[in-house]
């Protein structure tokens, strides 16, 4: 751990106590007695940074390296201070430990060879102080104080008189350098701010000059096209003027009026016609709709005309192959009718009830059901029958038909919510005919529709 060496009364101008006597005139001051071991080195060598007088120590360590090279030197040689340092106490550190030979005075050493060894071997070429004087008033001619200092102060032929020189001169640049340093720094401050002024006005001017560029570009893009559009308006004006000229003839003009009036007689009678023939495409497309329309009522009347006659023929038509009755007479007692009821639409004794239809179809109604081995309960949809005779047949009723050309609304609906609620089937006939009713009978005796748990309506048959 290098400590920082410090000094009751640090002799930083190496004048010490003996100074205090005032000097008349700007007299060079003496340097003091150097140790025997340093004058008989000086005769051989160059001097190292040790062997140096102490009061050189302060001029050579703060002119020649910069405090960050302190720095960097002090971390290298493992000199670590137990608290940051300021730039001025590890200068005096270094001071301090260049009277001696040690870590930090080594690393300084080192770093002052390699940083000026150019300039010290410049220096070292001369043999007189002459020689090495003209080599100084160059050196400061020229802005090179650092490397000519060290030069001088470790030349081995340099005499105390150039030492001494070199040391004066360099201790009054320093004052004159701090004296000027607050003038340089205003005039610097006052510098950026005339720089900063300047390039508001460089920056300013330049927008205008962009604006008014821009301006020009645009201005320039316009009479361009005017120029373009002028080209192609004059063009045209000498066509016009030709189409003029050959107008004001009489004979061109007259050609052109006739034909303007044919075209205008040709389109009024083409527009004539272009009426009639909408007004008759309208009357084709009306009965071509009208057609189609009782096209496709037909058609599904007769589907269902036809749909009801098989089903009335399934029930009365005998069949080809039917044996011949060998009854008495008496239906109770034929097994032919039997096995015909057997072989086509059996109810199997179930009671159909059917809401509304026909008053003058009822016989009809009642024998087809009986056909088909079932018994048929009526209710004329709400005409005279009550609404309460209507919910009893409905609940005693196996399946209901209801044909909805002739029955009540009210009755209707009054049956499909009963049907609904209770699961009973339900066939909604579109006329109150014969022929549906047959088809009725034939769905409701259909097992795929009876037995469809999947439909939405299991219990809602449509004939």
């Amino acid at each position: 751990m290098c400590e920082k060496l410090t000094f009751d009364e640090p002799p930083l101008d190496g004048i010490g106590p003996r100074s205090a006597a005032p000097v008349a005139g700007l007299t060079r001051i003496a340097e003091g007695a150097e140790p025997a071991s340093s004058s008989r080195r000086a005769s051989t060598s160059r001097r190292r940074l040790w062997e140096l007088p102490h009061k050189y120590h302060c001029p050579v360590i703060g002119t020649c390296l910069h405090v960050d090279e302190l720095r960097r030197l002090a971390q290298k040689a493992g000199c670590t201070p137990k608290h940051d340092l300021g730039d001025f106490e590890v200068h005096v550190s270094f001071v301090a430990a260049a009277d001696s030979k040690n870590a930090l005075s080594l690393a300084a050493q080192r770093a002052l060879e390699r940083k000026y060894a150019a300039i010290v071997k410049r220096f070292a070429r001369a043999r007189t102080p002459t020689d090495l004087e003209h080599l100084w008033d160059e050196a400061l001619a020229n802005g090179q104080v650092q490397g000519a200092l060290w030069a001088v102060m470790t030349h081995p032929h340099a005499p105390a008189e150039m030492r001494t020189r070199a040391y004066e001169e360099v201790h009054m640049l320093s004052h004159q350098i701090g004296a000027g340093l607050s003038l340089d720094l205003k005039a610097l401050a006052e510098t950026r701010d005339t720089l900063r002024r300047v390039r508001q006005d460089s920056a300013a001017a330049n927008e205008r000059s962009r604006r008014a560029l821009a301006e020009k570009d645009a201005s320039l893009t316009a009479a361009e096209q005017r120029l373009r559009g002028l080209q192609g308006v004059e063009a045209e004006l000498t066509t016009a003027r030709a189409r003029i000229a050959a107008l004001e003839s009489g004979d061109e003009l007259a050609v052109l009026r006739a034909r303007v009036e044919q075209q205008d007689r040709e389109i009024a009678g083409l527009r004539q016609a272009a009426r009639e023939h909408a007004a008759m495409v309208d009357g084709l497309q009306h009965r071509v709709d009208t057609t189609e329309q009782h096209r496709a009522e037909v058609v599904e009347e007769l589907a269902d005309r036809e749909a009801s006659l098989r089903a009335l023929e399934d029930l009365l038509a005998p069949r080809a192959h039917a044996p011949i009755c060998g009854c008495d007479g008496d239906s109770e007692h034929c097994a032919l009718e039997d096995a015909d009821r057997a072989d086509g639409i059996d109810l199997g004794g179930k009671r159909i009830l059917c809401v509304g239809g026909r008053g003058s179809l009822n016989a009809h109604y009642r024998t087809l059901v009986e056909r088909c081995n079932g018994e048929l309960l009526r209710h004329d949809g709400g005409l005279e029958d009550s609404r309460a005779r209507l919910e009893a047949l409905l609940a005693s009723a196996d399946a209901v038909v209801c044909p909805v050309d002739s029955v009540s609304h009210d009755a209707c609906l009054r049956t499909k919510r009963f049907c609904k609620q209770h699961s009973k089937p339900c066939v909604l006939m579109q006329r109150s005919g014969v022929g549906a009713f047959a088809r009725a009978l034939s769905q409701l005796t259909a097992p795929a529709q009876l037995k469809d748990a999947t439909a939405a309506y299991p219990w809602l048959l449509r004939a």
